[in-house]
């Protein structure tokens, strides 16, 4: 048994269980699956099974790029394919991104495609037909969740409208007003009934060109089959190569600003349409698969290294191990600004925007960040993500 895949790491040898090393080592795989899923803030209810299963990833089920065999637990916001060989990458599909699920009869399983490709299930036997309605439950019931949430936010929009938005919006992806077509306005105004939100999301957009601003929404459930209860966030494409991010919620709040591009590759201008849509695009689905990875947690993203290396950032440190999303999120998050009062806010903002679009250094630091993190440290609860949001 090593007790951690790094090198120098201790090992035991237990001897003499004789029939009993089956179900041990059974019992250990899968005792250790859970908490690294536990570490990567996935709830895996006690009574799921995790089935050992042969697979085969990329290509095709019989030469495919990589070929043996896994753990595969499924949770309601997704499932994990863990090889027995730590060696190899365990692989996490969103229920969101599931594209379809077809049986592969000629070898007895089934084959999964998702957006980042696809993987096959071989010889399952009587339990292909098992396994394949219970992930093709994944994503349908994303759908279903996405449609229910815009049913309480816009329950007038008609029903083709209705369809295509939450087949767009499902599990947080983020929707431009030309993926949403003639939903983006009643939307958008759903969404910003706080005038404290829509006071920051229209700043932002008016900085950001106004009516031409590359800009999104975003809606999940808080847990999945649960969309009586859900987050939405905005994002905006703003000048000096940055993309802000908040969260609609109640409560203290806070902009999340990360880098669009390498500082290197961004070419200073005045147009706030400088940064390449792909670029944008990219960002803002980077930062909102973090935020829905990571149960909208923010402080993960933002934390100095300073507080993160102490006690109370254990929590944190796990989950960015855990989960790449957020740890990408993280590597390119510039700055949260605090709303305080709209001119210290604004004029924070301003003062970003100036630096960060002359800056070409990726590893240099906003000179006003640290009076921003003062703010939330002096907070009533710094560490907990609803303060600031």
């Amino acid at each position: 048994i090593a007790t951690d895949a790094a090198p120098g790491a201790d090992r035991w040898l237990l001897e003499r269980f004789g029939a009993a090393v089956g179900p041990l080592i059974a019992t250990l795989r899968e005792r250790r699956l859970r908490q690294r899923l536990a570490d990567a803030l996935v709830d895996l209810p006690a009574g799921e099974p995790v089935e050992l299963v042969e697979y085969a990833i990329g290509g095709s089920a019989d030469r495919g790029d990589e070929h043996g065999v896994g753990q595969l637990a499924v949770d309601g916001w997704g499932l994990t394919l863990a090889p027995l060989d730590e060696r190899l990458s365990v692989r996490r599909a969103r229920r969101a991104d599931i594209e379809r699920v077809d049986l592969e009869p000629a070898v007895g399983g089934l084959r999964v495609t998702t957006r980042d490709g696809a993987f096959s299930l071989l010889r399952l036997g009587a339990a292909a037909v098992r396994h394949r309605d219970r992930i093709d439950a994944l994503s349908r019931a994303a759908v279903l969740d996405a449609g229910a949430i815009l049913a309480r936010l816009v329950p007038d929009l008609p029903p083709a409208s209705a369809g295509h938005a939450a087949e767009t919006l499902v599990d947080g992806h983020p929707a431009s007003p030309a993926d949403l077509g003639d939903a983006w306005d009643v939307l958008e105004r759903s969404v910003l009934t706080d005038p404290t939100f829509a006071a920051s999301y229209h700043a932002l957009r008016e900085r950001a060109g106004g009516a031409t601003a590359l800009r999104w929404l975003a809606v999940a459930p808080e847990r999945p089959g649960g969309p009586e209860s859900h987050r939405a966030w905005f994002l905006v494409a703003l000048p000096g190569n940055l993309v802000a991010l908040e969260l609609v919620s109640e409560g203290a709040h806070a902009t999340y600003c990360f880098r669009a591009a390498p500082r290197a590759d961004f070419a200073e201008s005045a147009d706030p349409r400088a940064i390449d849509p792909a670029s944008g695009r990219a960002t803002v689905g980077l930062a909102s698969d973090a935020l829905v990875d990571a149960r909208f947690l923010r402080e993960p993203m933002a934390m100095p290294d300073n507080r993160l290396s102490a006690p109370e950032g254990a929590r944190y440190r796990l989950a960015l191990r855990a989960i790449p999303s957020l740890a990408a999120a993280r590597a390119a998050f510039v700055a949260r600004l605090v709303h305080r009062d709209e001119a210290s806010w604004a004029a924070a903002l301003d003062d970003l925007i100036t630096w960060h679009g002359a800056c070409r250094d990726d590893a240099a630091t906003w000179p006003g960040r640290a009076g921003e993190e003062s703010q939330v440290a002096a907070a009533e609860r710094p560490a907990d993500d609803d303060a600031p949001g």
